[in-house]
């Protein structure tokens, strides 16, 4: 595409680049992948039920699975599901929003999905660490390892191994990447499948026995002694004044863990191949699988152990209990170790797999931030928003290695901040309340308005979901409506519950930088392209080049 001015400016090329250079070589069972593991089961059944039930005690724990599933599959899963294959290029809401909004917009919330995607990696890896292998080696009674694994000199090799392992896993190909992404994820079903059948394989009464034997010997509460320490430390949890709607939709809020974040695989929507119907199945599929899993543990767990036990576990987990001296966390894997003689080389084996279930998901956010972060900046690139090296993909990888290569210097230099600088400063640049309006309410409003925005009708006509109407209504538009719903009820309990922590002074300031440069940086790239006689305005008209 080119622009020619009535002043004779010569044509030149809108975008960057004749192609992307990037490769469809992405399959349904790889975009699926993506978005089940962006869900991260384990991580979000440890959130469930401990976080979740110590937040919101009040809440009906089946139904809010229930009503996070058909909101994820009627809300962000179909809207993004028709957005990706509508517009199948890689990016995610930069494509979306740069087209449909305005690119000032698109620019700002990119940024911000950009920032986002960098925070979470260099908070993510240390948690390998801790408490990924703090637990591993606690339930192999190696104290001193895991001792070190959470000093901060510890923390930083451990988090510094994954960091390379993910962008080495990344910097050659997708079809590279793509199969270590399929093994991680059956080695993390198989993982969390094996933490079930240890569970779901004893009765209650063989738990309280376990329980009691092993807390004899390390000289911790019993099983009634636990449940009557956490109903002096935290009586709100066995009697909350909360009626059981209101903590049943926090629960719904806490859910979004896995319910809402595979709407990430389309930052790889033009590498998937036939996007038009593999991403929304991908989209779909990645809230259903999540929420089985779910499902399965929220009935099993207090069926095994009991539902004051498991109440007492939270609070163990949250705030703490005198007199829990476990070597174990007080989570659903943790637990698993009362099962387990791991003097015994199968206990022992047993227990590594009970605690990869949880290390591999969090471990898996940092090659996957990778590919995202990476994508983003192709999109910018190819819209002359950057320098040039934003654009360039390598022939030989299909693989934009100096994106990646930027991304692993960034992230080194943040866990370095987080290991050694304490955890909390940077945790307090996170800030999910600012994050769902900025990613996720931004983009169901454009996705909303799609079918109806001039400037973007010759893409929505070639759209395969065009006739998907109800009525008069198109899809995209009831889908984005829901999904807006599930935002506000979001944001309504981040505003309301601070222990949700989804609103910290450093991270609304932080998030407001982020999208002020955002609009300057757009300001500043569409300046110097005008200078230099492109009409970059005309890129935002249409899709870029796959």
């Amino acid at each position: 595409m080119s622009d020619t001015s009535s002043e004779g400016i010569v044509p030149k090329e809108v975008f960057a680049r004749r192609a992307s250079g990037l490769v469809r070589e992405a399959s349904l069972i790889d975009a699926f992948s993506f978005g089940f593991l962006n869900q991260g089961p384990a991580v979000a059944i440890w959130t469930l039920l401990s976080w979740g039930i110590w937040l919101f005690p009040s809440g009906h724990i089946l139904n809010s699975i229930w009503i996070a599933t058909a909101l994820g599959i009627f809300g962000a899963a179909l809207t993004w599901g028709i957005l990706g294959a509508s517009m199948p290029r890689s990016g995610g809401s930069y494509i979306y929003n740069t087209r449909i909004l305005h690119p000032a917009i698109g620019m700002a919330v990119s940024f911000a999905e950009y920032f986002v995607w960098w925070l979470w990696g260099i908070i993510l890896a240390p948690w390998v660490a801790d408490p990924g292998l703090t637990t591993l080696f606690g339930m192999l009674d190696m104290p001193e390892a895991a001792e070190w694994c959470a000093s901060p000199m510890g923390m930083f090799i451990v988090a510094s191994i994954i960091n390379l392992l993910g962008y080495l896993f990344t910097f050659y190909g997708l079809r590279f990447y793509l199969w270590h992404q399929r093994t991680m994820m059956i080695l993390s079903i198989i993982c969390l499948a094996v933490v079930g059948i240890i569970l779901g394989t004893h009765t209650h009464e063989e738990f309280v026995q376990a329980w009691n034997a092993l807390a004899a010997q390390y000289g911790s509460l019993d099983y009634d002694s636990m449940i009557k320490a956490a109903m002096e430390v935290d009586p709100r949890v066995f009697a909350p004044s909360a009626s059981m709607i209101a903590g049943t939709l926090g629960l719904v809020v806490v859910n979004a863990w896995w319910a809402r974040y595979g709407l990430d695989l389309n930052v790889m929507a033009g590498e998937i191949k036939r996007p038009q119907r593999n991403i929304i199945i991908a989209q779909i599929s990645s809230v259903v699988a999540p929420a089985i899993f779910v499902l399965i543990f929220a009935i099993l767990v207090p069926n095994i152990i009991g539902n004051d036990f498991m109440y007492a576990l939270s609070v163990a987990d949250n705030v703490g209990l005198d007199g829990y001296n476990m070597p174990f966390p007080a989570n659903y894997v943790g637990i698993t170790r009362v099962f387990l003689d791991t003097s015994t080389t199968l206990g022992a084996i047993l227990a590594v797999i009970a605690a990869l279930s949880f290390i591999i998901c969090d471990y898996m956010y940092i090659p996957l931030g990778y590919v995202a972060a990476s994508r983003i900046a192709v999109a910018w690139g190819m819209d002359r928003m950057g320098p040039k090296w934003f654009s360039e993909v390598s022939p030989k990888w299909a693989s934009p290695v100096k994106n990646l290569t930027f991304f692993f210097i960034v992230s080194e230099l943040g866990i370095a901040l987080y290991c050694f600088g304490g955890a909390g400063p940077i945790s307090s640049l996170d800030c999910p309340a600012t994050e769902g309006i900025s990613l996720w309410g931004v983009t169901a409003i454009g996705a909303m308005i799609f079918p109806f925005v001039r400037k973007v009708k010759s893409v929505w006509e070639t759209s395969p979901y065009r006739n998907w109407r109800i009525g008069p209504i198109p899809i995209i538009t009831i889908t984005a409506i829901v999904d807006l719903i599930n935002v506000a009820i979001i944001e309504y309990f981040y505003y309301t519950t601070p222990e949700l922590e989804g609103i910290t002074p450093e991270g609304l300031i932080a998030f407001l930088f982020v999208w002020t440069g955002g609009m300057l940086w757009w300001a500043f790239w569409r300046w110097k392209n005008k200078k230099e006689g492109i009409d970059i305005d005309l890129a935002w008209k249409e899709l870029p080049p796959e």
